[in-house]
C-alpha cells in the first residue's frame, strides 16, 4: 500500500513540474489634464477698516464708493469706514491674467477753489499684491514693482503682466489717503479730504483690462 502512495505522490510531483509557468509585465500610463484657463473673472469686496473682513460685493457691482466719509477730529481729515479689494483672476482652468490699470478724473468740486485743484485722484490710492491660495489659506505678495501703493492720478496703462502674478491672481486694493505710514505706505504726494476741500461729490473712472495669458 506503502509502494501505491509514493507511486500517486511521485506522479503528481512530475505533472506540476511539466506545467508551463508565465510571467506577465505591463507598463501603465497614468494621467490627468489641467484645462487651460478661457476667462476672466473680477470680483470686489467691500473690506472693513477696522476688522478686515471681507464682504463680497452683488456680481456686475462698478460704483464703488467711499461714502459715508465721517471727520476724524484728531487727523481733521475725512475717512472711510471700508476699502474695497478688486481681484482679478481666471476662470475655466489654469492660468493668470494680463493685467493694464488705468485712471480718469471726473467730478472735481475743487476746480473752482482757490485753495485746492485736487480731486478723487490725488485723494484715493490703488495698492497692488499678488494672492496665492493653498487649501483655507492665502498668501499675499505686494507688486513693489507697481508701488506697491500709488495714487489713482498716477495710473495710467499700469501693466501687471501674468508673469508678476503666476500660479495666483492680482488683488488691487483702492483706499482714501490718509497718510499712512504702516506699510505699504500711502504715497507721499497724496492728499486728504478735508475741509479744506469744496463740499461736493468727488469721483473718476478706473479702466480694468484683463486678458487671459
Amino acid at each position: 500500500m506503502k509502494t501505491i502512495v509514493s507511486l500517486i505522490l511521485s506522479g503528481l510531483f512530475l505533472v506540476f513540474q511539466a506545467l508551463p509557468v508565465w510571467a506577465v509585465s505591463t507598463t501603465y500610463t497614468v494621467s490627468a489634464t489641467v484645462p487651460v484657463a478661457t476667462g476672466i473673472s473680477m470680483t470686489v469686496s467691500s473690506v472693513n477698516s477696522t476688522t478686515n473682513a471681507f464682504t463680497t460685493e452683488p456680481p456686475g457691482t462698478t460704483n464703488l464708493s467711499f461714502d459715508t466719509m465721517t471727520f476724524d477730529p484728531t487727523n481733521h481729515i475725512y475717512i472711510p469706514d471700508h476699502y474695497f479689494a478688486l481681484d482679478i483672476g481666471v476662470t475655466g482652468g489654469s492660468g493668470s491674467p494680463d493685467t493694464t490699470v488705468s485712471y480718469t478724473e471726473g467730478a472735481n468740486p475743487n476746480s473752482s477753489s482757490a485753495t485746492d485743484t485736487n480731486g478723487m485722484g490725488h485723494k484715493a490710492t490703488a495698492t497692488f499684491a499678488k494672492e496665492v491660495t493653498s487649501g483655507s489659506s492665502t498668501t499675499e505678495t505686494l507688486l513693489t514693482a507697481h508701488g506697491p501703493k500709488k495714487r489713482l492720478i498716477d495710473l495710467s496703462g499700469e501693466h501687471v503682466t501674468f508673469s508678476e502674478v503666476s500660479g495666483g491672481f492680482l488683488r488691487i486694493y483702492l483706499g482714501v489717503w490718509t497718510g499712512s505710514t504702516t506699510n505699504p505706505a500711502d504715497p507721499t504726494n497724496g492728499e486728504p479730504f478735508s475741509n479744506a476741500d469744496t463740499a461736493g461729490l468727488y469721483n473718476g473712472s478706473l479702466l480694468v483690462t484683463a486678458v487671459v495669458n
